[in-house]
């Protein structure tokens, strides 16, 4: 039977010991791919009982039970139940896991095809790897901040929170556990993945990696500005708080723009001939399109462009984003079985599913679950290890 995403990773159980936004934003993909996700948190720690807006998005469709590591049946228990699983994700730092035995060389011992996820800010391994490492700290170290926002002395990238390292880290997270979800359907071996935060960040700026390489120049920070492009930026329209980003990228696009601007002899001004012109010649193009859109009202510009195949989109206003028909047509927020939005999967497939997720869980709601179905517990050992402060 052919597998669709709705039921691409049934029977997969992955125990998540993840946190922060990296790892549980992979995770619950998996868990919309059709995974059962069982969180590990624990009363004890502050980050796992403070149930916050952004904890809900990224743990929909999860599982929780509460296991205290500190306590020496807590690690067994683990132990037992990840025998039971095909996979671990992790985050910790440097040897958190590996002091309660639950290290991956352990599991694997244990389990092995085991999956065993273990990202960081900069790998497990090399002269970094136990440096502090939090996403706003990453994306300077990756060259990233110096190439966005806009030139001044401060780098204000470093406050753009969540930081774009997360996200995109759980995309390359999600790629690798694919590619060893299928790695062990082919061979039957399991897997270690180390996977780095910065790492992640770096390779996904090849052209600037591909200039410095050339000894290009390098661009600096420009803004919302598209090197390639120009003119391209972030314009003011006329009306409130009105902008358009519009990039033009060819000489057909100029001669469109010219049109729209209703000024014909921009069109062959010697200036902007030819891209390397507009280039050589950019503050002038930007502008006079920054003249023109002002007084235009966005929607209008927005039209006069589009329809003349000029680059250009509204810059939104992210409360706006939630109310878009675009986004409610596409079924990107589902409101959730306790009547909370949440969002879907990044992609449908060809019936149009985007994860079937499950509202955030309680903490400790699935303890019943973990500890009587999963592992066999009875009433009286669950009391007794509650009593001792294992469960919990």
């Amino acid at each position: 039977m052919r597998e669709t995403g709705r039921a691409a990773l049934s029977g997969l159980r992955v125990i998540d010991f993840s946190w922060v936004l990296a790892g549980p934003m992979t995770t619950k993909m998996l868990a919309g791919m059709g995974a059962e996700v069982i969180k590990i948190e624990s009363s004890t720690r502050r980050e796992h009982t403070q149930r916050q807006p952004w904890w809900a998005v990224v743990n929909a469709g999860k599982k929780s039970c509460t296991i205290n590591l500190s306590r020496p049946q807590g690690p067994e228990l683990l132990r037992r139940l990840i025998a039971q699983s095909d996979m671990v994700v992790e985050n910790f730092s440097n040897g958190v896991l590996a002091k309660f035995g639950l290290d991956y060389p352990t599991l694997a011992a244990i389990r092995p095809d085991l999956i065993f996820v273990s990202a960081s800010g900069t790998g497990r391994e090399g002269p970094q790897r136990d440096a502090l490492a939090y996403g706003s700290l990453l994306q300077a170290y990756s060259g990233r901040a110096s190439v966005i926002g806009t030139p001044n002395e401060r780098v204000e990238a470093m406050g753009i929170l969540p930081a774009w390292t997360d996200p995109i880290t759980a995309l390359w997270e999600c790629c690798a556990v694919l590619a060893a979800i299928r790695h062990r359907r082919v061979t039957g071996e399991g897997a270690f993945i180390d996977l780095s935060m910065l790492e992640s960040t770096v390779a996904l700026l090849p052209e600037l990696l591909f200039r410095e390489a050339l000894g290009s120049d390098t661009p600096a920070a420009s803004g919302a500005r598209e090197w390639s492009a120009a003119p391209s930026g972030c314009f003011r329209c006329a009306g409130d708080d009105a902008w358009l980003a519009v990039s033009v990228c060819d000489d057909g696009q100029w001669r469109a723009l010219c049109d729209a601007m209703r000024k014909p002899e921009l069109a062959t001004d010697s200036r902007f001939a030819d891209a390397l012109a507009r280039a050589a010649h950019r503050p002038e193009a930007d502008d006079l399109l920054a003249a023109w859109l002002a007084g235009q009202p966005a929607a209008r510009a927005l039209d006069a462009l589009q329809s003349r195949g000029v680059p250009a989109a509204r810059s939104r206003h992210i409360g706006a984003v939630m109310e878009d028909p675009y986004f409610a047509g596409r079924g990107l927020f589902p409101e959730l079985a306790d009547g909370s939005r949440n969002i879907a999967l990044s992609w449908r497939d060809s019936e149009g599913f985007r994860g079937d997720f499950a509202p955030p869980p309680r903490l400790g709601e699935h303890n019943d679950y973990v500890f009587r179905e999963l592992l066999g517990l009875d009433a009286s050992e669950i009391e007794t290890l509650t009593e001792a402060g294992v469960l919990r």
